[in-house]
């Protein structure tokens, strides 16, 4: 497991996922040393109880996961490895599409004028204008920040891609105010009072600010997301471009904003 790990982080994986994937992948080793079928591995799955939520199935999206991580586990025993296994992966099963109620450019504008702060700013900047995931945001580097270029490089994410992302003008104007007060802590680019800003810290800005704003809709860091993936569509950007953007793995996790 521990060059499976490797493999992973050098697959710019981020730290949670690559947590993530490991966790789901012993799951399925133990259930095999126990002399069951793989073939009936879905449909252990399907009867499996949520960790947290003792009271509820695991969802849709949380089964896919666990095939996604067993995919990975499948081309890391073949390509590096150089091991044929029994492993059955099968096709993902049709997510479970909740409603999402985004936010609109003018409710984007309210939160960045409800905090005084540049680094709350520059965080919202970073969930918004680049669309990044709050992990993506978390971990992003000072040196991948290219405001010269007016772009970043997203090294470690979810999907484990590599991705380019152009800096809008406005959030070009908070991030190089930011960056002339930002105190070198740690490499990454938002910092927090002991160092690098986790994710949770990222959740407790928007949180803070959602108070201080007059906004009363549910706010938590992926629906600013969701709302620039919204936005760049309806204004006219092609869905291939807005699923580059975004760090996608295929399209359809990018169709779901056409519906919105």
């Amino acid at each position: 497991m521990e060059e499976f790990r490797r493999y992973l982080e050098l697959r710019n994986y981020q730290k949670k996922n690559v947590y993530g994937i490991l966790s789901m992948v012993k799951e399925h080793l133990r259930y095999i040393e126990k002399g069951n079928l793989p073939s009936e591995y879905i449909g252990y799955l399907k009867q499996r109880k949520h960790k947290t939520y003792t009271g509820k199935n695991l969802s849709i999206n949380t089964i896919n996961n666990h095939l996604f991580a067993l995919k990975i586990y499948k081309d890391y025993l073949k390509n590096i490895e150089q091991k044929e296994t029994d492993l059955i992966i099968c096709k993902t099963f049709q997510k479970e599409i909740k409603p999402i109620e985004i936010l609109s450019p003018e409710e984007i504008q309210i939160l960045l004028e409800s905090t005084t702060n540049t680094r709350d700013k520059a965080a919202l900047c970073c969930l918004y204008y680049l669309g990044l995931r709050a992990g993506e945001a978390a971990e992003l580097l000072l040196a991948d920040v290219d405001l010269e270029n007016a772009k970043v490089l997203i090294r470690k994410s979810k999907t484990g891609y590599q991705r380019e992302v152009p800096i809008y003008h406005k959030a070009l104007e908070i991030f190089t105010d930011y960056v002339q007060i930002r105190e070198g802590k740690g490499e990454c680019f938002l910092q927090g009072l002991k160092g690098n800003l986790t994710t949770s810290g990222i959740e407790f800005i928007v949180e803070k600010i959602t108070e201080k704003s007059s906004i009363t809709k549910k706010i938590y860091p992926h629906l600013l997301r969701h709302s620039i993936a919204t936005h760049l569509l309806k204004n006219g950007m092609e869905l291939e471009k807005v699923s580059r953007f975004l760090g996608h793995r295929s399209l359809e996790s990018t169709q779901r904003y056409t519906h919105l």
